[in-house]
């Protein structure tokens, strides 16, 4: 894993000594180079979570979109009602064009949203479309059942609207009708930009953008102070306070919805009671998780962060409570019976692991299992390239990962994923009726007070039952340097770039 990480360093400080000589190409007009922290394997919105990308770049739309208060707003739809419990009538904006001129109109969009939806079921599930309807700048969906969800779950990038019927390649040169159209891809290396002209929301004054991929935080940061970079989404925490007191760079960060999460195996004897779970919460000490990492990190110890609508302040979250953890794991039947600091039931141990591929979250874990021993759990550290088919096939005892918890803005989404019993993405096997039917009540509840009612309702039942441990929310950074102006920070960390950035 090291290797790969000082590999993925060397390639990345290359590809920005190359750009750094290209230099001079781009002396006509404005250029900004930047750099993201991820790519998706293509540009095709529609494909996989690729769809973040486009967003990130300032390349794709949606019908609407989420501002920095979580609010639902419009974007190519400039209007829309509600004609009854399951259909909506979206009105797309006058004016809007794709990269290559053509008018977007309602059959535009119904053909973007019907190519997504052919192409992964996560595009007719997460906002339950059952038919779509074009008349003129008019678009009628008809959701399979009432959803008070629907609006938000369009704004996720998968239903980006691009050119369906442009003649290009979708996965690298796709024609849509963001600020910024692709001049030139290369898989996992660049994204090269040029300002649309025609943009509905007004020019930019950039005239070219290069894009990097350069996946480790710490030579992020290394490229912005090197001059190779202008603008950066993410640097490693501990070289904040450099940044910060550099006065020709820019500091920008707002309370993200991305949470570290340790996720459990309920088909874990130890971990299907309970109180060994409830044990596990209360023998962290969350604020000092917090003073380990150091900038860019929050207290979580809930479903959904502060900076959301949704009862943070108000809830019994998970906090750090020894004697609350020793009495939860003598409740469960644990003591430490041969006095080597580790509880034991029928002469097993409690021993588990945590299993995580980020190499980020070792001096967290490492802290997590230092503060887990002193109330007598033993806890073991595995880092793998991908957890992602241990969660399918069940083989582990918890896994730490980060979550968007509010990636469209709505609650909904993560609940439905995560903790609805029988869910695709519900790996853990969590399953609690009682919670089920607070989120069927979500499904069909539109009015903005009565869902955060229903969400607060829900994280109650989550916390009561330890469903997973929140450990800390990650704050969202963009830093610049100071020729950079008109940087807005967004808490969904899939917005970054839009028309109004601009560069000396």
């Amino acid at each position: 894993m090291a290797n790969k990480r000082m590999i993925s360093r060397i390639l990345a400080l290359t590809l920005c000594l190359a750009l750094a000589l290209m230099g001079g190409a781009f002396a006509e007009g404005k250029h900004l180079n930047a750099a993201l922290y991820w790519f998706g394997g293509s540009l095709d919105a529609a494909a996989d979570w690729d769809g973040w990308t486009t967003c990130r770049a300032g390349i794709t739309e949606t019908l609407v979109t989420v501002n920095e208060k979580y609010e639902i707003v419009p974007l190519l739809a400039d209007s829309w009602e509600q004609t009854d419990d399951t259909t909506w009538v979206m009105h797309i904006r006058e004016g809007v064009t794709f990269h290559n001129g053509k008018p977007v109109d309602g059959e535009a969009v119904k053909k973007s949203f019907e190519r997504a939806m052919t192409m992964q079921d996560r595009a007719v599930s997460a906002a339950k479309i059952a038919s779509i309807e074009a008349d003129g700048q008019n678009v009628t969906i008809t959701t399979t059942e009432p959803f008070g969800a629907f609006l938000a779950n369009i704004s996720e990038p998968m239903y980006s609207i691009i050119d369906v019927d442009a003649g290009t390649d979708f996965a690298s040169a796709p024609v849509a009708t963001g600020p910024f159209m692709v001049t030139g891809f290369e898989v996992n290396t660049q994204i090269d930009l040029a300002r649309y002209e025609g943009y509905w929301g007004g020019a930019s004054d950039i005239d070219t953008m290069t894009i990097l991929m350069i996946d480790d935080d710490s030579t992020r940061g290394m490229a912005l102070q090197g001059g190779q970079v202008d603008i950066v989404q993410r640097i490693a925490w501990t070289d904040i306070p450099a940044f910060e007191a550099d006065s020709n760079m820019q500091v920008f960060d707002t309370q993200g919805a991305r949470t570290r999460i340790l996720s459990f195996n309920y088909e874990n004897p130890f971990l299907a009671d309970v109180n060994v779970r409830k044990a596990i919460a209360a023998g962290i000490n969350y604020e000092a998780l917090v003073g380990v990492l150091g900038s860019g990190v929050s207290v979580a110890g809930a479903p959904y962060p502060a900076s959301s609508p949704y009862g943070y302040d108000t809830l019994d979250r998970q906090t750090y409570d020894a004697e609350a953890a020793a009495k939860y794991l003598a409740d469960a039947g644990f003591e430490d019976v041969d006095g080597n600091g580790y509880v034991e039931k029928d002469g097993q141990e409690l021993t588990l692991t945590i299993t995580y591929s980020n190499g980020s979250f070792t001096t967290m874990l490492e802290a997590v299992q230092d503060m887990l021993k002193q109330v007598g759990i033993h806890i073991e550290l595995q880092i793998v390239d991908s957890t992602s088919e241990l969660g399918e096939s069940g083989s582990y005892d918890m896994l730490c990962g980060n979550t968007q918890v509010l990636s469209t803005g709505d609650p909904q989404w993560y609940l439905d994923s995560f903790f609805k019993t029988d869910s695709s993405n519900n790996v853990t096997h969590y399953s609690n009726p009682a919670l089920d039917e607070v989120i069927a009540k979500l499904a069909q509840t539109f009015d903005i007070a009565g869902r955060e009612e229903l969400t607060i309702e829900a994280e109650k039942i989550m916390l009561e039952d330890c469903a997973a441990i929140w450990l800390v929310g990650e704050n969202n950074f963009v830093v610049a340097n100071s020729k950079v102006s008109n940087i807005t920070p967004y808490p969904i960390d899939y917005y970054f770039v839009d028309n109004h950035l601009s560069i000396d």
